[in-house]
């Protein structure tokens, strides 16, 4: 198969992305933002690309603002793609702390050792109940 490769066509952006990099849910995260200026198509190409395909819905858009905008979408793409990275590699940590701020002190634990201040502040002197 011939490679494919991102370019525009009349008043339409084409892009296409690999299957084995960018899921649906992305690609459809990045698009939602393109919806003011383009009227958005996104489908399945073959079992290895899918087709994104940006037309744009004011008739006067000039030829250099697409290709700034297919350079914008192909940056945005990697960004959601990063952003769904970082988001699935600490959901863990998303809910540990969230488990701990509806946790209503159940789980509050004093600090191991012993807390001290090398000025001299005594630390055991604040009472954070007190006006």
């Amino acid at each position: 198969m011939t490679p494919l490769h991102n370019h525009i066509n009349g008043n339409s952006i084409i892009i296409y992305l690999d299957r084995s990099i960018y899921s649906s849910n992305v690609i459809l995260k990045c698009l939602y933002w393109y919806g003011d200026k383009f009227h958005t198509d996104f489908r399945s190409l073959d079992s290895t690309y899918y087709c994104v395909t940006l037309s744009v819905l004011a008739a006067e858009t000039e030829q250099t603002d697409l290709e700034a905008y297919q350079l914008k979408f192909e940056r945005d793409i990697i960004d959601y793609s990063l952003r769904d990275t970082v988001t699935k590699e600490t959901a863990n940590i998303r809910d540990l702390l969230i488990a701990k701020a509806f946790s209503n002190g159940e789980y509050d634990e004093e600090p191991a050792g012993e807390v001290s201040d090398p000025v001299g502040f005594d630390v055991h002197a604040i009472n954070p109940y007190q006006n």
